[in-house]
C-alpha cells in the first residue's frame, strides 16, 4: 500500500499546483501512464498497476476540483479585488499572528457586483484594527454576514479566497449543539487553568487542543530551540499517548477485549469533539489511531498498511494536503512511530517499565523522522531534542487525559479546576525542559535548509534510528548517551572564521530583517528582530553583543518585529525608535517591564549612540490607515518603514529602508533633498527583501558598493526578485544575500568595504 499511497500524495500534489496541460500533453501522459500500467499487469506487478490507476484518478478528481475553484465566479471577484457583503460560517477559533486576527471559514453566500452566490468554498478571513475583535470572538459553527473586500489566495492554496474583513461581522445564526458545546469544552479548559502559573495556563490548552492564544514569543522560541513545538499543535504523537495512558488505566482495572478497543474509540471521539472538527484534528486522529495500533499488538508490515490507507484516505477527502507541511509531519511522525517506536519500546522495557518506555519511545521515534522536515522549514536542527523529547514524553499522556479531564467538566467549574490543577502541574516538567534546554549554549544548531543539507540531516537520523534500539537496550549506554549529548550542547558550535571584525551584521533569520549595527563597546544598535526570537537571539550571542541601548523597528509587519519582545526582555535597550503612529499595546508592555522609551521616529532625527549616527531620513505616515492591508503584502504599511542612514564609528555608511516601496523611497528622496540630507552610502540593504517594486533613483542617490538582500530560501515572495539583483548589479553593486550565503558582515579595512558571510567567508 505504501506505493499506492505515494502515488496519490503526488497526484493531489501535482492536481493542486494549478498546472493545466494541454490536449497534446495530456495525451502523451495517458498513454505512458497506460503502457507503464499494461507493463506492470503483465509482469504481474499488482500493486505497481494499482497505485498507477490511484495516481491517475486521483490526479484527474483533484486537478477537476482544483479546475472548478480556479474558475469560479468567486475566484474571479478575487483576482478582480471586488468588495462585497459575504456570509461566511466559522470552522475554527479565530487566531493572531501579529496585529492580524485570522479565521477559518466557509463561505455561503456572496453578494457582489449586482449578483448573489450561493457556494460552500473554503476562504480565509482576516481582519485588523476594530474589526478584529469581532473576528476574535467568533465562534465556531456559527454564520455571519460581513463586508469584506476579496483578495486572491496564494497559488496552490486549498482557499478560493482571502476575505478583508470592511466592518464587525454581524451574526446570522449561533452554532450548532455539537459545535457550541464543543467552544464551551475548549472555554471550560481554559479557565480550569486560567488560575494556575501563567505558563502552565498557557501549555495546557496548547497541549490539549492547539490554543497557543496565551503563549508568549519567548515561550514559543524555547519550544522550538528544543524541538518541542509539536507539543503545542494537535498532533497524532500527542493522541497516541494520551490513548496509552487511557488504555493503561482501563487494563489496570481488568477490561479487557472490545471494551478496551471501544475505551480508545472514546477517547478518540472525545479528543475531536474537543479540539474541533478541522481538518489538522482528523488528520490528527488518523494518525494517533495508526501510531497507538503500530505500538501495541499491530506488526509493522500491518501498521505500514494502515498508516497508508489513512493516507490515502485523507488526500482523498482534502487533496490539499498534500501541499500541507502539517500533513507531511504527521506522515512522517506516524511513519516513525510504526517503523522505529516497537524497537524502541522493545529496547527500553529490558530494563524500564513498559509505559514508561511507550511514552520515551513514542515522541523519540517521531522527532527523528520529522527533523529532516523540521530543518528544511526552520534551517536548524536542535541538539538536545533527543533529550527533551525523551524526557517529556512521559508527561504528555497524563497532561493530556487531565486536560480533557477538565474540558470534560465544563459544566461544572468547580470540579474542573482540580484536573485543570493537575493537568498543569502535569505540563510543568515540560516548561522546565524547555527552559533549560533552550538557556544551554548550543541547544540548536544552524543547518542550511537546502536539498543537500536536509539529506545530510536525513542521513544522520536513519543512522541514530539503526544504533538506538542497541544503546537504549543497555540502562548505562543509555545514560551515557544522553549525558554526552548534554555535553555537546554545553558548547556554543562556532563557524570557523565567523564572524571576524564586523561594523555591521545581516542576520540570517529567514523570510525577515535584523541589522545589527556597531555602537563600540560590546554595544550594538539593533534594527528589526526578524519574524523570530531564536535566530535574532542567536545572530546577537554569535557577535558577543552585550548591549542593546537602541532597537530600531521600521514598521509593524511580524518579519520585522516578531523577535521585539524577547529582544527587550532580554537586552533592555534604553530607546526604542518605531514608525510614526502608536505603538502596539504588546510593545508598550514590554518597555515598560523593561524600562525602555518608546519614541516614534520623526524626519530629522540624528540618534547618536557610541559610535554610531543613526539619521533619519523619513519617517512617512502614508494616507489612511496603514494598518489596514491594501494591495499585495500591504504596501501601506510598507511604504511607513522608518527609512534612515546609519554611519558607524569606521565610517561605514548604511542606507536602511525598511520595505519601503517605491511611494515609501520617492518620499525619503523629496524628504533628503528639503533638509540636505546625504543619502550616499557604502551599502545598501535592499528595501522589502529585494521585491521587484524598487525605485531606480534611490539606487543612484546611494552610490553603493554593495547591496545586501535579506530574505528566507524558497520563501514564497520569489525575494531576492531577478528585476532588483539586475537593478543593483547595473549600478555597479556587488551583491550578498542571506538565504544563500547567511548571515552577511560588513566593515571597512584601509577604505575598501570587506564583506564576510557566513557559509563562504571573506569576499
Amino acid at each position: 500500500m505504501v506505493p499506492v499511497a505515494a502515488a496519490a500524495w503526488g497526484a493531489a500534489w501535482l492536481g493542486t499546483t494549478g498546472w493545466r496541460p494541454d490536449a497534446a500533453t495530456l495525451t502523451a501522459l495517458t498513454v505512458g501512464l497506460g503502457l507503464i500500467a499494461l507493463a506492470a499487469a503483465r509482469l504481474r506487478r499488482t500493486w505497481t498497476c494499482v497505485a498507477v490507476v490511484v495516481f491517475t484518478v486521483t490526479g484527474l478528481l483533484t486537478g477537476t476540483r482544483a479546475a472548478q475553484r480556479h474558475d469560479s465566479p468567486v475566484s474571479h471577484l478575487a483576482a478582480a479585488r471586488a468588495t462585497a457583503t459575504a456570509e461566511v460560517s466559522i470552522r475554527a477559533e479565530a487566531r493572531r499572528w501579529d496585529q492580524t486576527v485570522v479565521a477559518d471559514g466557509t463561505l455561503l453566500r456572496l453578494d457582489a457586483r449586482g449578483r448573489g452566490l450561493r457556494t460552500a468554498m473554503p476562504v480565509t478571513v482576516l481582519a485588523t484594527g476594530d474589526a478584529a475583535t469581532g473576528l476574535r470572538s467568533a465562534v465556531p459553527g456559527a454564520r455571519y454576514r460581513m463586508v469584506v473586500r476579496l483578495a486572491p489566495p496564494t497559488p496552490g492554496d486549498a482557499d478560493v479566497a482571502v476575505l478583508r474583513l470592511r466592518s464587525e461581522p454581524e451574526l446570522v445564526t449561533g452554532p450548532g449543539v455539537f459545535d457550541a458545546t464543543a467552544t464551551a469544552m475548549r472555554s471550560g479548559l481554559r479557565g480550569a487553568v486560567a488560575h494556575s502559573p501563567p505558563r502552565q495556563a498557557a501549555l495546557v490548552p496548547s497541549l490539549v487542543v492547539g490554543d497557543t492564544s496565551g503563549v508568549d514569543d519567548d515561550m514559543r522560541a524555547q519550544f522550538q530551540v528544543t524541538a518541542l513545538t509539536h507539543l503545542m499543535a494537535v498532533s497524532g504523537a500527542n493522541l497516541t499517548l494520551m490513548l496509552s495512558v487511557i488504555l493503561a488505566a482501563v487494563r489496570g482495572l481488568g477490561v479487557r477485549g472490545w471494551w478496551v478497543r471501544a475505551a480508545a474509540v472514546a477517547g478518540v471521539l472525545g479528543f475531536v469533539v474537543v479540539c474541533g472538527q478541522e481538518p489538522s484534528v482528523l488528520r490528527a486522529a488518523a494518525m494517533g489511531l495508526v501510531g497507538l495500533a503500530a505500538v501495541g499488538a499491530a506488526s509493522g508490515r500491518r501498521s505500514l498498511r494502515a498508516l497508508s490507507v489513512a493516507a490515502l484516505g485523507l488526500l482523498w477527502l482534502d487533496p490539499w494536503l498534500a501541499r500541507s507541511a502539517g500533513f507531511g509531519l504527521s506522515v512522517a511522525a506516524c511513519s516513525g512511530i510504526v517503523l522505529l517506536g516497537p524497537a524502541l519500546v522493545t529496547a527500553l522495557t529490558s530494563w524500564a517499565p513498559k509505559w514508561v518506555s511507550e511514552a520515551v519511545a513514542i515522541p523519540l521515534a517521531a522527532q527523528l523522522a520529522t527533523q529532516p522536515i523540521v530543518t528544511g522549514l526552520s534551517g536548524e536542527v536542535s541538539l538536545v531534542g533527543i533529550v527533551t523529547n525523551a524526557l517529556a514524553g512521559p508527561f504528555v499522556g497524563p497532561t493530556t487525559v487531565l486536560g480533557f479531564a477538565a474540558a470534560l467538566l465544563w459544566w461544572a467549574p468547580w470540579l474542573a479546576a482540580g484536573p485543570g490543577w493537575l493537568a498543569g502541574w502535569c505540563a510543568q516538567p515540560i516548561i522546565w525542559l524547555a527552559e533549560g534546554g533552550a538557556a544551554l549554549p548550543g541547544a540548536s544548531l544552524r543547518w542550511p535548509p537546502t536539498a543537500l543539507g536536509v539529506t545530510g540531516v536525513a542521513i544522520a537520523a536513519g543512522a541514530l534510528a539503526v544504533v538506538l534500539p542497541v544503546l537504549l537496550a543497555k540502562r548505562l549506554a543509555a545514560l551515557g548517551m544522553a549525558a554526552v549529548l548534554v555535553t555537546v550542547t554545553l558548547v556554543r558550535p562556532v563557524t570557523p572564521g565567523w564572524p571576524g571584525p564586523w561594523s555591521a551584521v545581516f542576520c540570517d533569520v529567514g523570510q525577515g530583517d535584523a541589522t545589527v549595527l556597531t555602537t563600540g563597546g560590546g554595544g550594538a544598535a539593533l534594527v528589526d528582530t526578524g519574524p523570530e526570537p531564536g535566530p535574532t537571539l542567536a545572530c546577537l550571542e554569535d557577535l558577543r553583543v552585550r548591549r542593546v541601548p537602541l532597537l530600531v523597528l521600521t514598521h509593524w509587519h511580524a518579519d520585522h518585529t516578531g523577535g521585539a519582545a524577547a529582544v527587550v526582555e532580554r537586552y533592555r535597550p534604553e530607546l526604542i525608535l518605531t514608525r510614526s503612529g502608536p505603538a502596539p499595546e504588546w510593545l508598550r508592555h514590554a518597555a515598560g517591564a523593561a524600562g525602555s522609551q518608546v519614541r516614534a521616529a520623526q524626519t530629522g532625527d540624528v540618534v547618536r549612540v557610541g559610535d554610531l549616527v543613526w539619521t533619519v531620513v523619513s519617517a512617512w505616515q502614508p494616507p489612511g490607515d496603514p494598518s489596514v492591508e491594501t494591495e499585495g503584502e500591504g504596501s501601506a504599511e510598507n511604504d511607513a518603514s522608518v527609512v534612515a542612514v546609519a554611519q558607524t564609528g569606521d565610517g561605514l555608511r548604511l542606507m536602511l529602508a525598511g520595505d519601503a516601496e517605491p511611494a515609501g523611497q520617492a518620499v525619503a528622496l523629496r524628504a533628503a533633498a528639503r533638509a540636505g540630507v546625504d543619502l550616499r552610502a557604502h551599502v545598501l540593504k535592499l528595501p522589502h527583501h529585494g521585491s521587484s517594486r524598487q525605485e531606480p533613483r534611490l539606487f543612484d542617490a546611494t552610490d553603493a558598493v554593495v547591496a545586501v538582500a535579506s530574505a528566507g530560501v524558497d520563501n514564497d515572495y520569489g525575494h531576492p526578485s531577478a528585476a532588483a539583483l539586475r537593478l543593483a548589479a547595473d549600478h555597479g553593486m556587488a551583491t550578498a544575500r542571506t538565504d544563500t550565503q547567511g548571515a552577511v558582515a560588513v566593515h571597512r579595512r584601509e577604505g575598501a568595504v570587506v564583506v564576510t558571510t557566513q557559509r563562504r567567508g571573506q569576499e
